[in-house]
């Protein structure tokens, strides 16, 4: 015998048991029938992860022995476990989220003839009212087990291709259709005997009348079911809870919102990047500034540098300046206030060349790079510099 994995599974299964009401106005359900054994159940490939050998679409028959179910180990596990409705994701209450799931509780398991029984306390108001009305009445039961691969037949007869062993419960599910037959459920003190045998099916809503054909009846109940199921599925997405079924474009609409901000964070990290100020580039900087503060002072001897960016010490000393035609030539009509940081530049810049100075300022060479002094024969003949240039009436040929 080898043991493949362990692997955790809700089974479903849909008694003969009575309901009755606390003063509290919980709903007691006593001898519900949760499991049968022996009995070979039917499962898709793709309900084992990882199984070799078979299609994901492929029926697997798979063997419940009763001594492993009846195991005074297994029935004790099943003893006070949740009781939910439907199952909670990867088929376990835990922690973290019995809270959500949550809906009573199960007690005194035992084991009465081929069936294995509990009595059910439902304390949610909504689950109570789907029991009542007969919406949520079939059994699953939420276990870990150990599935060996194993040909034989059971005790009816059914040729099987693998068997459960070494059950663990975890919780009881109320689900709309069991996969263990229409004898797991909780019934009501009045049962319509003709239920049990009934092959009518309802498929989105609409019955169908199917003769004597189990098989398809039994693969239609467990479509049925893995559809309620996903209906029933709800999605966490940061803070927010959405039911799968229901809320698809509320979903699609938080990842969209979740994508964008990525989208805006890792834009900001890039401009991060390459504004970092490496070494190279605060040198640079501070050489910039001594710069602009060497000609700031020799333009107006008082302006504040101290606590001041470069932009605001050259727009001090143009409005200082303000009278100064060379100020008035270049704004125009625009205050000192108004006026762009490369407009302020170019002013300083200006005032820096009639005074004689000579400016050190690598971002104003770039903005002036396309305004080139262009030669027009102002050499001598002998090759020798025309005298008499004076950088103070430079000004007179902008």
């Amino acid at each position: 015998m080898k043991i493949l994995y362990q692997l955790k599974i809700g089974d479903f299964a849909p008694s003969e048991s009575s309901r009755s009401f606390t003063a509290e106005g919980y709903l007691k359900c006593i001898n519900v029938r949760m499991a049968k054994a022996p009995q070979v159940r039917q499962y898709y490939a793709y309900e084992f992860p990882s199984l070799e050998g078979f299609t994901a679409d492929q029926i697997i028959n798979v063997y419940t022995p009763a001594d492993e179910l009846f195991k005074p180990d297994t029935v004790a596990s099943f003893n006070d476990v949740d009781a939910t409705d439907y199952h909670p994701p990867k088929n376990e209450i835990n922690a973290s989220n019995w809270k959500e799931y949550h809906i009573g509780y199960c007690e005194n398991v035992r084991q009465e003839g081929d069936y294995l029984i509990g009595d059910l306390l439902i304390k949610d108001k909504n689950s109570i009212d789907l029991i009542q009305s007969n919406e949520r009445i079939e059994m699953s039961l939420g276990y870990a087990a150990n599935l060996v691969l194993e040909q034989g037949t059971a005790p009816d007869g059914t040729p099987y291709q693998a068997k459960f062993i070494n059950f663990n419960g975890n919780h009881v599910a109320l689900v709309k259709y069991g996969r263990c037959g229409g004898d797991c459920r909780i019934g009501d003190q009045n049962p319509k005997p003709q239920e049990e045998h009934t092959m009518e099916i309802i498929v989105n809503g609409i019955r169908f009348d199917i003769g004597d054909n189990k098989p398809l009846a039994d693969a239609l109940k467990l479509q049925q079911e893995q559809l309620e199921n996903l209906k029933a599925a709800k999605l966490k997405v940061g803070d927010k809870q959405f039911s799968i079924g229901d809320e698809l474009t509320a979903v699609q609409a938080v990842v969209d919102q979740l994508h964008t901000e990525k989208a805006q964070l890792e834009q900001k990290i890039v401009n991060l990047e390459q504004n970092q100020l490496t070494p190279e580039k605060l040198e640079q900087a501070t050489a910039e500034r001594a710069a602009v503060i060497a000609d700031a002072k020799a333009l107006v001897s008082t302006v504040k540098t101290e606590g001041c960016s470069c932009e605001q010490i050259k727009r001090d000393v143009v409005a200082a300046k303000a009278g100064d035609a060379v100020v008035t030539a270049v704004l125009g009509g625009i205050a000192v206030g108004d006026a762009k940081p490369e407009q302020i530049d170019t002013v300083f810049r200006a005032l820096s060349a009639v005074k004689g100075i000579h400016p050190n300022n690598p971002v104003g060479d770039v903005l002036n790079q396309q305004q080139q002094p262009v030669k027009t024969g102002d050499e001598q003949p002998n090759g020798h510099e025309r005298s008499g240039y004076n950088k103070a009436d430079a000004y007179k040929n902008i």
